[in-house]
Parts: structure tokens; C-alpha cells; sequence
């Protein structure tokens, strides 16, 4: 009894009553705390797996169908809250030699766009081609590699590209690509059997676009002839074709197949080249789907030295020739 009236007894026992629910709420706060932190991370981890699978995938599947010549390397990830970059690099198979053609960054994630944008092409010779003025300045990737320019056939252009007038101003000991732009369309057994067998002919450039498609190359709708207009030949940063060699150097199995099982992926793929990849199922394909017999060949990129491509000169049914990556052969 004496107990209940000392204040000061019962003030010590509150005070430890209230220390230990304070701690017991700070231990059961932390809890939930590392709970929640180790939940969210495992959550943000696999939505970002799952967010950079599909990035990686969307522009693994442009450079299969795109992209003239060109494979992609190294890969290194950098994951973030919801979302990352991929940095990538590029290179090119030049007569078996591999050369670095620069790099690359996708973003992905719920709030940004795939394509982390690119900042100004200032100065000049740095833009992308696409317009026939473009035909008198030589432009060039980061790395000072000269861009190849291919000519639509059915176009009668006031200036074009004859890149292989040069090679006498090359050196015996250089190795290029080359790309060559034909007179009409072709099939890729005709494409192949046309093309001289002393070069090494390494990407198929495919039609893809149809000749009222105004979206690329404006028409007149009267007499059907071509208008000036925006993109009147193609870069090589956005032209469609297939490689006949895989990553590896190595000879491609059944490359035409691998292009229209690209494209008709990337169809089903949510991205921002999803309305592109469309685009090009229905243009190259036609109302029946797509398949390897729709594919037309526009033109080529070859390989060689200087010897090798002095062959290609005076063929007739090539329209246009443009020099890209020249490099020593070893």
C-alpha cells in the first residue's frame, strides 16, 4: 500500500513503461522499414529487368533489320529507379577486320522515352543525309568515318554519288565498304548473282517504301512523277537491309528470313518503332503478310580493297556508288 502513494516509485515505472513502447515502436518502425525497402527493391529490380529486356530487345531488333552494315558490341547497363540506360557500342566488319563505329544509348523505364535524344549535329558535315543537297557535302559519324548514301531507283536525280571514280586516289593498302545503289529493283538470288564474286558483298538493301507513299518521297498525283522532297535518298542510319554475315563474322543462315522474323517482332513489340515496324511489314509484304519472296533488293554494301573493287566500275546496272568506313587491312 505504501507503494501506491510513492510518486516517485511510480514515475520511475512509467518512464521504463514509456522507454519500452518507444523502443518497441522504433524496433517495429525499422522492421517494417527494411520490409518495405527490401520489397520495393526486389519489385524495382524486376520491373527494371523486365523494362531493360524490352529496350535491349527493341534496338537489338532495329540493327537487324537497319542500319547498313553495322552490328552491335559491347553492352554495359546502368539500372535506375523504374528504369536505366543501355550503353552500347557499334562496329563493322570490314574485309574480316572489325572497326569501332562509335556508341550508343537507350533509355528505358515508365517516365522517358527509349531514345535518349541526341544534342546538336552542328557543324554540318556531322548531320544525317536526306535531302539531294545533301549529295554535295560528305558527312560523317562521330568517330570521322565517312556516311554511305543510297539512291532510290526510281528516281531521276539531278546529282548522285560515284564514289568508285575515286578509287584510283586510293591507297593499295586500304580496305572499304561501299555502298551500291541499282538501276531497278532485283530479287537477292539476281541481286547476288549481278554483283562481281572477287568482293565480299556483306548487306542487302531492301525496298521499303512504295513510290505514292508520300511520307517519304513526295509524288505528284497527277502524272506520277517524283516532287522534290524530304528524304529523296537514304543514310545509312535509316536504311532497311539485312546483313549476310551474323555478329561473329561468320557466314548468316538464311539472313532473309532473319529480317522478316525481325520485323514482324518488332510489330508486336510496345515501342516507339512499333507504327515503323508496321509501316514496313505492309509496304514490303503487301495486304497477304509478309514473306522473304516480297523482298526487293534497292542495293548492296560490298567490302574489298582497291584492286577487288576496281571491278565495279562500269557495271551498268549499278545507279550510284558511296564510299563509307575506310581503314588498313590489318
Amino acid at each position: 500500500m505504501d507503494n501506491l502513494f510513492n510518486t516517485e516509485q511510480m514515475t520511475k515505472t512509467m518512464k521504463k513503461a514509456q522507454r519500452r513502447a518507444t523502443w518497441k515502436t522504433i524496433f517495429i518502425t525499422f522492421c517494417v522499414l527494411i520490409v518495405t525497402l527490401s520489397a520495393g527493391k526486389i519489385a524495382n529490380d524486376a520491373i527494371t529487368r523486365f523494362l531493360q529486356s524490352h529496350a535491349q530487345n527493341s534496338f537489338y531488333t532495329l540493327h537487324q533489320v537497319g542500319r547498313a552494315n553495322e552490328f552491335i558490341g559491347t553492352t554495359k547497363n546502368y539500372p535506375g529507379i523504374l528504369g536505366g540506360e543501355m550503353h552500347y557500342k557499334t562496329f563493322k566488319f570490314i574485309e574480316g577486320k572489325i572497326v569501332p563505329t562509335g556508341d550508343d544509348t537507350y533509355g528505358y523505364g515508365f517516365f522517358r522515352d527509349e531514345k535518349v535524344y541526341e544534342g546538336s549535329t552542328f557543324p554540318l558535315p556531322f548531320g544525317k543525309s536526306g535531302s539531294e543537297q545533301d549529295v554535295d557535302v560528305q558527312h560523317y559519324n562521330e568517330l570521322g568515318q565517312r556516311e554511305m548514301l543510297f539512291f532510290y531507283p526510281f528516281i531521276d536525280y539531278q546529282k548522285m554519288r560515284n564514289d568508285l571514280a575515286l578509287l584510283p586516289e586510293m591507297d593499295d593498302h586500304k580496305i572499304m565498304e561501299v555502298a551500291l545503289s541499282f538501276d531497278k529493283g532485283y530479287s537477292m538470288q539476281e541481286a547476288l548473282a549481278k554483283l562481281p564474286k572477287d568482293v565480299t558483298t556483306s548487306w542487302l538493301w531492301v525496298k521499303d517504301i512504295n513510290v505514292t507513299d508520300d511520307h517519304y518521297v513526295k509524288i505528284a498525283k497527277s502524272d506520277g512523277t517524283v516532287e522534290k522532297g524530304d528524304y529523296l535518298l537514304r543514310s545509312e542510319e535509316n536504311v532497311y537491309g539485312f546483313s549476310l554475315f551474323n555478329a561473329n563474322g561468320e557466314v548468316a543462315e538464311n539472313p532473309a528470313e532473319q529480317f522478316v522474323r525481325a520485323i514482324s517482332s518488332g510489330t508486336r513489340q510496345k515501342s516507339r518503332l512499333q507504327d515503323e515496324y508496321k509501316r514496313l511489314e505492309k509496304e514490303i509484304g503487301g495486304a497477304d503478310g509478309l514473306s522473304v519472296n516480297d523482298l526487293v533488293i534497292y542495293g548492296a554494301v560490298v567490302t574489298g580493297d582497291k584492286k577487288t573493287l576496281t571491278s565495279l566500275q562500269d557495271l551498268d546496272f549499278i545507279k550510284a556508288s558511296s564510299i563509307g568506313v575506310i581503314t588498313d587491312k590489318y
